[in-house]
């Protein structure tokens, strides 16, 4: 009776790493698909039905108009009308992108909501470890970051005014006039009105927070403290 109770436990022990091996595997396939499906030959084909739409036809900023037709502000009630000054913007590409940027687009943004999961809700559980301790996770998101930015770049015949606007934000003039020039904001919100550019920025965010996050969860590992809080704030 006592001899074979080694032997049970060895054998419950066996049957966990099996359930533990098998999740394991299958986030690693379910992660290969995804990144299968954005290389497929099959979503490169629907590029054209894809591009087939028509473009979003999005207009300059428009400034009040008063009754007279100028274009004004109140500045008081009843008070003489204050002039807006006159907005003129190099459009960025409104082009919508290839199907296979908007398959990655879904791959970067819903399969790493699993890894949160698992650091959030199991940290401590054996097959979050073991799927959280490679850098294999942060190398699959980064990579498709790199596909994007490579389609966009390569799909794109307006790659000139997106860097244009690009440079507007960082714009080294207005750290001169921090109060009264508002021009990097408005270009970047030019930059958000094309698919491409919004689609290169939010992978690059993606996989920057699952970088953060997993060296967080990873670092409170070590140390032996909850880290829960700490990584669903990433």
């Amino acid at each position: 009776g006592e001899s074979g109770k080694p032997f049970s436990s060895m054998s419950s022990s066996c049957d966990k790493r099996s359930k533990e091996g098998r999740a394991l595997k299958l986030i690693r396939a379910a992660a290969l698909a995804a990144l299968l499906l954005c290389l497929s030959p099959k979503s490169h084909s629907a590029f054209s039905a894809h591009c087939s739409r028509p473009s979003l036809q999005v207009g300059g900023f428009q400034a009040l108009t008063g009754s007279s037709g100028s274009r004004c502000r109140p500045r008081s009630r009843g008070g003489p009308c204050q002039a807006l000054p006159e907005v003129g913007l190099l459009l960025a590409s409104l082009d919508p992108t290839p199907t296979v940027v908007s398959v990655a687009f879904n791959v970067i943004t819903f399969l790493p909501q699993y890894l949160w999961l698992l650091m959030v809700l199991a940290p401590d559980w054996s097959v979050t470890k073991k799927v959280m301790q490679p850098i294999w996770p942060v190398l699959l998101f980064s990579a498709v970051h790199i596909f994007i930015v490579f389609n966009v770049a390569s799909t794109n015949s307006d790659n000139l005014s997106d860097f244009t606007e690009l440079a507007k934000v960082f714009d080294p003039k207005v750290s001169l006039n921090l109060l009264g020039d508002f021009s990097p904001q408005a270009s970047m919100m030019n930059l958000m009105k094309s698919p491409g550019f919004v689609s290169e920025e939010w992978s690059h965010v993606l996989a920057w927070d699952i970088f953060v996050g997993r060296w967080i969860y990873l670092d409170g590992q070590r140390r032996g403290i909850f880290t829960s809080h700490s990584v669903l704030f990433c």
